[in-house]
């Protein structure tokens, strides 16, 4: 009863429970080894089916670079492939395509130069052509070279081997096929590829021969003949030939290009001219038969435009002006333009001639510009003075016999420097410096002189001025000024009011005669009176004379203050 208990009891726990801890534990081990075997599983089939699905990519891609192979005639099949990227293609094929090639001759355009490097725009390209499809770089490749076939009877075409046809014949019986053989070849990125490089290869034959409809139905190259054409000495400059119809490809020559410029075959005419002159140029283009076109057309190289510099200009107000400027070079016409020209002149902008009339004392920096028809530019800047040569005119003057002069010193202006200064009919004992102007010395002898002084300037422009100059023997004399009184000269008058000042004097020989030197503007002496209405404030410097009958000389200095 116990036992069946105990039997009852634990069947019903285990029938609740499930299973025991050690059952739980084999049962996850056996389950963990099941899934690692199916992750292994799943990775090499994904793993093979990408491989799979970029090997299908690749002889899709393949399958299209042959199509690009028939798409080009046999005749044209090596255009544009240069000799260097030629050689340089097959130097780096992959290990995978290298049998490929050890069956035939590498081939290149014979028409391009031995040592062109072009091929990256031909036909059939030396450099890989890159399609991306679903995230993945596919590479074309080209490569192009020539075979030889055994015409067999017995033997089918596809059964044939195509030999590089450098190496010797072993059957010299037999005619040979000449073919283009065209490896075409897509490179690609895989884990499961040799270097991690994959690659699928096909080839295909093409005859060399021409095409005979082609020929008779494409025409003959026609050269257009571009416009004339225009430049400047040492300045680069090109022209891009062009041409119609011709078999691909098409190369170009010319003849009497200007010095300094070369065309390239491929029609481009480049360089920097040496030499300006006019020059006929025959360019010729030829095409893969041998049928040509000409192009005739001039070109012509100028100087480029330079402006003779006219030197700093000084001419004189009030005097008309003519100044042709000159320059050399250009593409004609030559447009003149002109800044900074003093008041009243002008330039003519088509033959470059500066004229007018220039009305006042001015210095400018001018800036003529010259222009040709192609846009090119040449300027000079000098300065342009305005001369207006003027001198103060000296005041009269008295003085004594014995008297020593120094200071009188005078002034000119608007006038180009250095001056040189004359006089004449200076009082005896005095002299003038040329070089300043100054009029110094002792004078000797009593008299009355009338001075005239002469002032000229660097451009040979002068004027001259005269005054009176009095000099006076000193002797006693009774003559005496009584009014201004001698011991209160100063005067003093409004602005613009009007002003009576009667002079006295006393003793000498009496028939007094006045004069009166520095009065203020709007005053003036009539006999003994001084009178007006100043229209100048400030103060004054005046002396006053007087002369008796017996020449004896009374002076007299104040000042004379105009206030408002």
């Amino acid at each position: 009863m116990g036992s069946h208990a105990v039997g009852r009891g634990r069947a019903a726990v285990r029938g609740e429970a499930g299973f025991t801890m050690i059952e739980v534990l084999v049962a996850i081990a056996l389950v963990g080894t099941l899934m690692a075997s199916l992750t292994v599983f799943f990775a090499n089939s994904l793993a093979f089916t990408g491989q799979k699905r970029g090997e299908q990519i690749a002889a899709q891609l393949a399958d299209d670079a042959v199509e690009r192979v028939r798409a080009v005639d046999g005749s044209a099949l090596l255009a544009g492939r240069g000799r260097i990227r030629s050689t340089e293609q097959w130097t780096t094929a992959h290990p995978a395509i290298a049998p490929h090639l050890q069956t035939m001759a590498l081939a290149w355009d014979p028409l391009l130069d031995v040592n062109s490097d072009s091929g990256a725009n031909a036909p059939l390209p030396t450099s890989p052509r890159t399609v991306s499809v679903g995230g993945v770089d596919y590479a074309q490749h080209w490569y192009v070279g020539r075979c030889r076939q055994q015409a067999l009877a017995d033997v089918s075409a596809a059964e044939r081997a195509c030999d590089d046809p450098t190496t010797p014949d072993p059957d010299t019986t037999s005619a040979d096929v000449p073919f283009f053989r065209v490896v075409a070849a897509v490179t690609w990125s895989g884990k499961n590829c040799a270097d991690t490089q994959c690659v699928y290869v096909t080839t295909t034959l093409v005859s060399p021969a021409l095409d005979a409809l082609f020929n008779i139905n494409r025409p003959p190259p026609n050269a257009i003949t571009p416009p004339a054409r225009y430049g400047y000495r040492g300045v680069a400059a090109k022209l891009q030939l062009t041409a119609t119809g011709g078999r691909l490809p098409l190369t170009w020559s010319a003849t009497g290009l200007p010095a300094g410029m070369g065309i390239t075959p491929g029609g481009l005419i480049s360089g920097t001219p040496t030499t300006a002159g006019t020059y006929t140029v025959t360019a010729t283009v030829t095409d893969r038969q041998g049928d040509s076109d000409n192009a005739r057309f001039s070109w012509t190289v100028y100087n480029l435009p330079q402006l003779t510099d006219p030197g700093d200009r000084t001419t004189r107000a009030d005097t008309a002006v003519s100044l042709p400027l000159t320059a050399t070079g250009g593409w004609p016409a030559l447009t003149w333009s002109a800044t900074g020209l003093p008041d009243g002149l002008s330039i003519n902008t088509s033959t470059g001639v500066v004229s007018g009339t220039p009305t006042t004392y001015q210095t400018e920096t001018v800036t003529v510009t010259i222009t040709d028809q192609g846009g090119m530019t040449d300027s000079e800047t000098f300065t342009w003075t305005i001369l207006t040569l003027e001198l103060d005119a000296p005041q009269p003057r008295t003085n004594y016999v014995g008297d020593s002069v120094t200071g009188f010193d005078l002034a000119a202006n608007g006038g180009e420097e250095p001056y040189t200064w004359s006089a004449q009919n200076l009082p005896t004992g005095l002299s003038i410096n040329t070089s300043t102007g100054d009029i110094s010395g002792t004078l000797q002898q009593a008299g009355q002189y009338s001075v005239t002084v002469r002032v000229a300037d660097s451009a040979g422009d002068s004027v001259s001025q005269t005054f009176t100059w009095t000099v006076q023997t000193k002797t006693v004399s009774t003559l005496r000024i009584t009014n201004p009184v001698p011991s209160a000269p100063n005067q003093s008058t409004r602005y613009n009011k009007n002003t009576s000042l009667t002079l006295g004097a006393t003793g000498g020989t009496g028939g007094y005669t006045w004069q009166a030197s520095g009065l203020p503007p709007g005053l003036t002496l009539s006999g003994s009176k001084i009178s007006g209405r100043p229209y100048r404030t400030g103060d004054y410097a005046v002396t006053l004379t007087v002369r008796d009958g017996s020449g004896a000389v009374k002076t007299l200095s104040l000042n004379w203050n105009v206030r408002w």
